[in-house]
């Protein structure tokens, strides 16, 4: 039976593509912002600017992958058809690639809050030990949970084979409450980050009303 290109994202696989495009479309509208108000002030890239051009496109080929995925795992279809129509082979396309979908999330995440920290030093120009402890502190945790996220997507069966191919004899961890887990930590790093740089805001010397609207823009990434 011969299934027309549409279907793939039909019932709920648009919404991925109009996430994903979206997502696309913001972010290059901010690194084009980012590099044209860098050209107008006159200042040079730093560190943060060339870690956050790479965790961009980490995740460009990761919004690619989301984007195709719909088609490759037939999310479009209704289950009973899917089923009925993959074959062994495609089957283990998918896997290939929700594991390629795994590693470029682990890389992207790792090194847009890397380029954030980055930021964060390069901004709060301060001698105050503790917020340099906690930027290293949150940096490592960052580091550690995108390299588990990396390696383990790559090493969740021994042989390796066995992740796309589940015929091979083999043994895997929990595939899905590995994923669970590792978004634990992005969460609270993520959280610990957007509280951070406040304790900082409150010491510039500007004006309260100043101070309130930094504080909202940085807490607005909670919502």
């Amino acid at each position: 039976m011969v299934v027309e290109e549409e279907s793939y994202y039909g019932d709920g696989g648009y919404k991925v593509v109009v996430v994903a495009s979206v997502l696309v479309l913001v972010q290059c509208l901010m690194l084009f912002g980012r590099g044209y108000s860098r050209r107008l002030q006159h200042v040079m890239l730093e560190a943060d600017d060339y870690v956050l051009l790479l965790a961009t496109i980490f995740t460009f080929a990761l919004c690619a992958i989301a984007i195709a995925f719909p088609r490759i795992a037939a999310v479009g279809y209704q289950s009973t058809i899917a089923t009925q129509q993959a074959g062994v082979g495609e089957a283990h396309h998918q896997q290939g690639v929700f594991i390629a979908w795994m590693i470029l999330y682990g890389a992207s995440v790792a090194l847009s809050k890397c380029a954030i920290l980055l930021l964060y030093v390069r901004v709060f120009t301060t001698n105050l030990r503790k917020f340099t402890i906690a930027v290293c502190a949150i940096g490592a945790v960052v580091g550690v949970t995108g390299i588990t996220t990396i390696v383990g997507s790559i090493a969740q069966c021994v042989p390796i084979s066995r992740n796309w191919n589940m015929a091979v004899s083999g043994r895997c961890i929990d595939k899905v409450a590995f994923a669970r887990y590792t978004a634990i930590p992005n969460v609270i790093t993520g959280f610990f980050m957007l509280l951070l740089p406040l304790p900082m805001v409150w010491r510039l010397n500007v004006t309260v009303q100043q101070k309130v609207a930094l504080t909202a823009t940085f807490l607005h990434g909670i919502m």
